[in-house]
């Protein structure tokens, strides 16, 4: 399993995730989480994967098709289109979908009309909470997650909707039933994947004028490793949160 997986199926098992259930993936992009729940599922049940971005979802579809996955579709579909268009869900799931829209609340409210009696809402959401410590023996370390944040920040993503899930769901009238918060930390054993981040982000962050394609430049892997080795330090990556709300 992919290890940026680990508390995504960690947080869908504790949280209810079964067998023969209709489930809701909000944001699917390319259906990662989709296909994580279809395996927990054990190929029953429904999954209804949605997103606006066309290109992403048809990647998705054509991964299900190559998988001969009959229980899991992909859709082009707005959040406030979902309870007209589909109908009620056991479960919806999201992950890094409501730090990137305009009205959380507003889409939380929405899903809800989704969600039959006693259904579940789970979000997994990654946090800025932490980000800077240890400055001083991590400065490119720092300053790689410094432009990522600036970036998601500039693009009107909230980077601190991680630590507000828990008012959002009881403010639309869910019953929290588990929060919890995971820092994602990183040694010279794990390495480091902010060059990685970097390079898939490099045209967001030049656009968005965090950093200069020079600027990019000069923070590699090699001296991303370099730096974790000299020093012999743990590194706050980010913060991963979760939370498990019933209707």
């Amino acid at each position: 399993m992919n290890e940026r997986n680990t508390f995504t199926q960690k947080l869908m098992i504790d949280s209810g995730i079964k067998q023969n259930l209709r489930v809701l993936d909000v944001g699917c992009g390319t259906g990662e989480v989709s296909f994580l729940i279809q395996e927990l599922m054990a190929g029953t049940g429904e999954i209804v994967g949605i997103d606006i971005n066309e290109a992403a979802i048809a990647g998705a579809q054509k991964s299900a098709d190559e998988k001969q996955l009959t229980n899991v579709r992909f859709m082009t579909l707005p959040i406030d289109a979902a309870a007209e268009k589909l109908g009620t869900f056991d479960v919806i799931v999201g992950r890094r979908i409501l730090m990137y829209l305009p009205d959380p609340f507003q889409a939380i409210k929405d899903l809800a009309n989704c969600l039959k009696p006693n259904g579940r809402m789970i979000f997994q959401e990654s946090d800025a909470a932490g980000a800077g410590t240890l400055a001083e023996k991590f400065p490119l370390h720092t300053q790689a997650q410094q432009w990522v944040w600036e970036t998601v920040a500039h693009e009107q993503g909230n980077i601190h909707i991680g630590s507000e899930m828990y008012s959002l769901f009881t403010k639309a009238g869910l019953t929290v039933k588990d929060v919890r918060a995971e820092a994602v930390l990183q040694t010279a054993e794990s390495g480091s994947d902010l060059a990685w981040l970097l390079q898939m982000m490099a045209g967001r962050i030049i656009q968005t004028g965090a950093a200069t394609k020079t600027d990019l430049e000069s923070i590699n892997e090699a001296a991303l490793l370099k730096e974790m080795n000299q020093a012999q330090a743990v590194f706050l990556r980010d913060m991963n949160f979760g939370i498990c709300g019933e209707k």
